[in-house]
């Protein structure tokens, strides 16, 4: 018998669509067309690059965060009042923090989970609205979508990554969040946790979205934009949850935002 040989084929590598990149910034509505023609996945390349600059901004504020930490200038207002079993629980905290654990892994897993769970709820909140609305539109359409219109937070990562690197100072204070007292409690800690995550670069996320949600839905313009608002107002309740949370458990403020832990 003659021998087969039965050639495997190589899967081809999916294409990065780098141009995309500047292309959502300078020339957002041609971008958006080019986004919403492709009907396969086409969402990797804008959160691959969100979560390596994640990484990059965690390696250069965490020598920083351990010179806070060590040198005691985090340390709570009315201190000397407190009990000595109090201070020394606050202190052997604060040395725990101090570990390559806390100052890296912890806070990459957080903050790229949190950027790819922003993701990953909008789109399906997106969906979900203009489906209901009468959209035929597919579900890959939405995370492709979703994920490009994330493109303003690279700016916003790249920003910080700037001000730790030459002002040497971690970002502070996230968003509107001051707007609202760092010990606000109860339902004003909630708004100060939701104002936390509202930003130029999350407003400029809206934009795109808004902007995108006629073409993506098919539907009237009134229908497509109350449906992205509905989505955008949803997930933005959502994203002072995790905050509003920690400050509940810790009774810490909240200055973090739900990708900044």
């Amino acid at each position: 018998m003659a021998e087969t040989t039965i050639e495997k084929r190589k899967t081809p590598a999916p294409e990065m669509h780098w141009r995309w990149l500047p292309g959502m910034l300078i020339k957002p509505r041609k971008t958006v067309q080019a986004v919403l023609a492709e009907d396969k996945a086409v969402w990797l390349t804008p959160l691959l690059v969100l979560s390596v600059l994640i990484i990059a901004a965690v390696l250069v504020s965490a020598p920083i965060q351990r010179q806070i930490i060590q040198s005691g200038s985090n340390i709570p207002e009315n201190f000397q009042y407190w009990t000595s079993d109090e201070q020394n629980a606050f202190l052997q905290a604060q040395a725990s923090q101090t570990s390559p654990m806390f100052l890296y892994v912890f806070p990459v897993l957080s903050r790229v989970s949190g950027y790819w769970l922003i993701w990953l709820l909008t789109s399906s909140l997106l969906h979900l609205a203009i489906t209901l609305r009468g959209s035929r539109s597919s579900r890959v359409r939405s995370s492709n979508l979703v994920a490009w219109a994330m493109t303003p937070f690279i700016l916003r990562v790249l920003v910080e990554i700037l001000v730790v690197l030459f002002a040497r100072r971690l970002v502070e204070n996230p968003g509107l969040s001051a707007l609202v007292p760092s010990d606000a409690a109860g339902l004003k800690a909630y708004l100060r946790s939701v104002l936390s995550s509202v930003d130029l670069y999350y407003v400029w996320h809206i934009g795109l979205l808004l902007i995108s949600a006629r073409t993506l839905s098919g539907l009237s313009k009134s229908k497509a934009l109350t449906s992205a608002l509905v989505a955008v107002f949803v997930m933005l309740l959502l994203l002072g949850i995790p905050g509003f949370i920690g400050t509940y458990l810790s009774g810490i403020s909240t200055t973090s935002r739900f990708y900044f832990f």
